[in-house]
């Protein structure tokens, strides 16, 4: 159950994702222009492996809000981290093991999608700005 003040943070947290799902279509959308459809889609690939985890950690991990519920925001920060990194552990082995990608551009997109994370600070600082 989420708590309704947590669905602020959720949003904040969701609209980094959408960001970042935009940013992989983008990617994808270059690579089959620029190169041809194997690259696009291996760019997808690349890209959803980051993004589709990351919805369940943002998820789980602003589930709860305040001081009283310190133990849970921990517990779901570590339970939503972890599952992460299990499910793209999952998704990096389904991709490369049962389909045929061009490797450079499914590592390139995933490694965009990893530094755009370092954008997360100015999808927080707008929420912080709509608040007062």
């Amino acid at each position: 159950m989420v708590d309704k003040l947590a669905v602020k943070s959720q949003r904040a947290g969701l609209k980094l994702v959408r960001f970042q799902f935009l940013l992989v279509l983008l990617l994808a959308l270059i690579s089959t222009v620029v190169f041809s459809a194997k690259p696009g889609y291996s760019a997808l690939a690349g890209g959803m492996t980051y993004v589709l985890p990351n919805v369940i950690f943002v998820l789980m991990t602003f589930a709860h809000v305040g001081a009283s519920k310190s133990n849970m925001i921990v517990k779901g920060f570590f339970a939503g981290e972890a599952i992460k990194l299990c499910f793209t552990v999952v998704l990096f082995v389904a991709f490369l093991y049962f389909t045929t990608l061009s490797l450079s551009s499914f590592y390139t997109a995933f490694a965009i999608l990893v530094a755009s994370q370092w954008l997360a600070p100015f999808f927080f600082q707008q929420q912080q700005r709509d608040h007062k």
